[in-house]
């Protein structure tokens, strides 16, 4: 469904506005990294779970917090 969809990678674009883009992909990358000895390394990452559990609310950006990611850091994925 395409407003799911844009409204996910929204939540990314915000993000990496709040974290001016590049500390975005080195966190990224960190906790993909962290994922990986885990298991089930993508959905570990606390960018993407923000983004999937937000995904269907089309208002979510609206209301969403400064830092709202970090909400996710140690949430089951």
């Amino acid at each position: 469904d395409t407003p799911v969809i844009i409204n996910h990678e929204s939540i990314h674009i915000r993000q990496q506005i709040e974290l001016l883009v590049l500390p975005f992909y080195i966190l990224y990358f960190l906790f993909y990294l962290i994922g990986l000895i885990k298991g089930n390394a993508y959905r570990r990452i606390p960018f993407e779970k923000e983004a999937y559990y937000n995904e269907n609310n089309l208002y979510y950006l609206k209301k969403r917090k400064w830092g709202s990611w970090m909400k996710y850091i140690f949430k089951k994925p």
